[in-house]
């Protein structure tokens, strides 16, 4: 079962980081109950260039996430309140600093794959005034605080969602929306592209393909999601041919490392794909020796 709360904050740091310090887990008092993501502006950062769905946070902002496999339900409204004033009356004892922090500067956020209609509609009757923002995205006031609503699946794909749009579970063409995006824009290639492949390999498979007909440079960087996911996990889902062919033998064997490598795929696909002479340049002496003795031994 994936971990989809540390995936998405990993997601999300590159994006806000400049301006938004995140905290993940942050307990509420001394009971157990934890914000999942916690961000909060940095001071004397500039004016964030968020143009999409983040261009709405706060100087506090409390995210609680729920993960592709999990249904909204009708308490989390509640719920999320209790949290979000949690929160908030700890930041304002911890973090204020004697500083007087308007309502207004908190927001509480509830991120989710969908949000159906019923969903929508017990939102609406328990917080009296529901706005829809656009697509897939509603505000909401409570105590002086904005309370975010977002459905992923209908947000834009657009820099802002894309977090969302990683870690969620969407029709085809939603997904291939996304890979488009990332495939389009160097400085999300980056960032994303090893988890679009990771995660949505199908829908990345025919953006790469048609980017690399049209000879455009590409960049695969797997390094994050097989930090999360685990190398055998990410290979599996790719595919030890395309990993290859896109980042290149030698940057496969220096990111990876080669043990690590020959642990987590079958040793025969291995040399078949990077040669016995490669293969024998990246071993240690210790390796070397070992395998000399081996081989003599036989």
């Amino acid at each position: 079962m994936k971990q989809w709360h540390p995936i998405f904050a990993q997601l999300l740091r590159p994006l806000v980081e400049d301006y938004y310090e995140v905290q993940t887990t942050v307990p509420v008092g001394d009971a157990p109950r934890e914000a999942d993501i916690l961000l909060l502006r940095r001071l004397g950062r500039g004016t964030p260039p968020f143009q999409g769905l983040w261009r709405h946070l706060t100087s506090w902002n409390v995210l609680e996430f729920k993960g592709p496999t999990v249904s909204p339900r009708r308490g989390d409204v509640e719920l999320l309140v209790e949290l979000g004033l949690g929160i908030d009356r700890r930041l304002r004892r911890t973090v204020a600093g004697g500083r007087s922090i308007p309502e207004a500067a908190v927001s509480f956020w509830y991120l989710a794959n969908r949000l159906g209609t019923r969903f929508i509609h017990n939102i609406t009757r328990r917080m009296r005034v529901l706005e829809q923002l656009g697509p897939g995205l509603w505000r909401g006031e409570l105590l002086g605080r904005g309370v975010y609503w977002a459905s992923s699946v209908d947000l834009p794909v657009e820099p802002d969602a894309l977090p969302l749009h990683i870690v969620g579970q969407e029709p085809l063409e939603k997904e291939r929306e996304a890979a488009r995006l990332i495939a389009a824009r160097p400085e999300l290639q980056t960032v994303y592209s090893g988890w679009m492949a990771s995660l949505h390999a199908a829908a990345w498979k025919e953006v790469e393909e048609m980017a690399r007909t049209k000879g455009k440079p590409f960049v695969l960087d797997v390094r994050p999601a097989i930090e999360s996911l685990g190398l055998k996990k990410v290979i599996e889902q790719v595919g030890l041919d395309r990993v290859i062919e896109a980042v290149g033998r030698d940057r496969v064997i220096e990111a990876v490392g080669m043990e690590k490598l020959m642990e987590n795929v079958d040793e025969r696909d291995v040399i078949k794909h990077f040669g016995v002479r490669r293969l024998f340049a990246n071993l240690s002496p210790a390796d070397r020796r070992e395998l000399k003795r081996q081989l003599e031994a036989e």
